[in-house]
């Protein structure tokens, strides 16, 4: 397979004007579009037989995909896969800003009786729907009362028409707002008293993207320095859209692996598949799959109902120059030295469950921020303007997701890991380790805290296992030494021919002289 030429890509970019760089290299791309409209029934056809609603699918194909990208350039890669592949109609997504909002706005005047806002707002609305129709009254009494072209007449029903207009605004904005109102007080006392929920509601729409091959390099800030290059292969993503707002996605990768670009760094690979060892067929196989469904939101939040992770034996080979370049490439806005100190401060009680690979959280994590902006040349800073309590809710709403259920399967795993200093106490190399089995219950937290939580648990277990591998190294070596050239001998040639052999020594005398009984 033919590398690509990221680099070339890279330092010979494709400008347009000085505004525009190309990222992706010329590829061929394949859309399937299937859109399915209501249809009349046939009586008697497909009788006794349970026929599946069909629903729209979208599919999104690449052969060959070479990417490459700095921080700035990644972060504005997932805002088009959030905002274009997985986009939401504008009026859909009004409606549920409306309605989040709405929900904000009760947490807020808990002290208050909800059904007392909303008697206030139906008043409201019949209010202005009676106004709205007086003015249309007098709207068409004017209009049939008008002979001739008389200007201050005409003044005076263009002066009405601008009236009705702006009250017809004012109901369907105030409509809207009832109804937002209405939604958010009956989501409440659903989630106060939560009813049995089906297995699995009828799909309405279907995403999946996949592609053969895909090459990525990470870059720094002005594109010259190369950080990673990550080789993906039979990627395929699928996102299920359900009718009750619920959401199931899966990702599956045959085959990943992670090189490390950074200067004077010891392990060339950090992330390779392991030699595969089963019978299983080779287009079977899977390097990582993925597994979440979302339901619907609670108070705005995300709901992860169950998210999975599973990952075939790799080979790690990591440095912390390198983790650190990572972690700030993929989170600008955090300071690595800040996570690492507010790894420490964490709350929350971690539980060793029944067995040794095994843990289990249950409580909820919170990562001590610095107060200082980051001086990131890859972060957009935002203008600090004065935000209601109602956008600070919504604006934490949006960054937390409550994960009912975390599971991720234990790995076998060759590790290799230097440290910042020359030497450390945690270097290893081609040690061979157990990832543990994570598991977690009933946690709020961001992406970047599953990662630092994950991270935490992985590190604990991994260094146990490290240091007893070590002591049973060096008991090994002590228990077996390395055999002399006389027993060599002696084993080939025999016991007597090695005696006759030797030289004869003359014996020193003891210093300490003991008479013979």
């Amino acid at each position: 397979m033919k590398e690509p030429d990221v680099l070339t890509m890279k330092t010979k970019p494709k400008n347009v004007n000085g505004r525009l760089q190309r990222i992706v290299s010329r590829c061929a791309c394949e859309f399937y579009y299937v859109s399915h409209e209501e249809a009349e029934s046939v009586s008697g056809q497909g009788a006794g037989w349970a026929q599946q609603q069909p629903y729209d699918s979208f599919t999104l194909m690449h052969h060959d995909l070479n990417v490459c990208t700095n921080s700035l350039q990644y972060a504005m890669l997932l805002d088009v896969v959030n905002n274009v592949v997985l986009h939401v109609e504008p009026e859909r997504r009004r409606t549920l800003e409306r309605r989040a909002r709405m929900r904000f706005q009760l947490q807020l005047h808990q002290d208050q009786d909800p059904r007392q806002l909303i008697h206030k707002l139906q008043t409201q609305v019949r209010e202005s729907l009676a106004r709205l129709r007086r003015l249309e009254k007098e709207y068409y009494l004017k209009n049939r009362s008008m002979t001739g072209n008389d200007p201050a007449a005409m003044d005076e029903l263009k002066s009405l028409d601008d009236q009705v207009n702006e009250c017809k605004e004012l109901v369907w904005s105030l409509g809207e707002e009832l109804d937002a109102m209405v939604r958010a007080w009956r989501e409440a006392g659903r989630v106060a008293a939560p009813a049995v929920r089906a297995a699995h509601a009828p799909p309405h729409r279907y995403n999946e993207i996949c592609f053969k091959s895909a090459r990525w390099r990470l870059t720094d800030a002005d594109g010259q320095l190369g950080i990673a290059d990550l080789l993906l292969t039979n990627f395929l993503y699928t996102k299920t859209s359900r009718s009750d707002d619920s959401v199931e996605h899966q990702l599956e990768v045959g085959y990943v692996r992670v090189k490390n670009l950074l200067p004077n760094e010891p392990f060339p690979e950090v992330l390779v598949p392991q030699e595969p060892s089963g019978r299983a067929p080779l287009a079977r196989r899977a390097a990582l799959r993925v597994f979440c469904r979302d339901r619907p939101p609670v108070g705005g939040i995300a709901v992860k109902e169950h998210f999975e992770v599973n990952i075939v034996p790799i080979k790690i080979g990591l440095t912390k120059k390198f983790f650190n370049t990572m972690l700030k490439f993929c989170f600008p806005e955090r300071d690595p030295d800040s996570i690492e100190d507010g790894e420490e401060e964490t709350e929350g009680t971690l539980k060793a469950g029944a067995s040794s690979s095994s843990l289990v959280s249950t409580g909820s994590k919170k990562i001590k921020k610095k107060g200082k902006d980051s001086n990131s040349n890859f972060y957009v800073k935002r203008d600090k303007k004065d935000k209601d309590d109602v956008e600070k809710m919504k604006e934490r709403a949006e960054k937390n997701k409550l994960f009912i259920y975390i599971k991720i399967p234990e790995v076998p795993v060759r590790v290799s890991y230097k440290g910042s200093k020359e030497k450390n106490l945690e270097d290893v190399r081609d040690l061979p380790l157990v990832l543990p089995t994570l598991e977690y219950h009933n946690v709020t937290w961001t992406w970047l805290d599953l990662l630092l939580a994950t991270k935490s648990d992985t590190r604990r277990v991994i260094l146990s296992q490290a240091i007893r591998q070590k002591l049973q190294l060096h008991r090994r070596a002590a228990a077996a030494p390395e055999p002399h050239e006389e027993d060599k001998a002696r084993l080939l040639l025999g016991e007597r021919t090695v005696a006759e052999n030797k030289p004869q020594k003359k014996s020193t005398p003891s210093v300490f002289k003991f008479s013979k009984s």
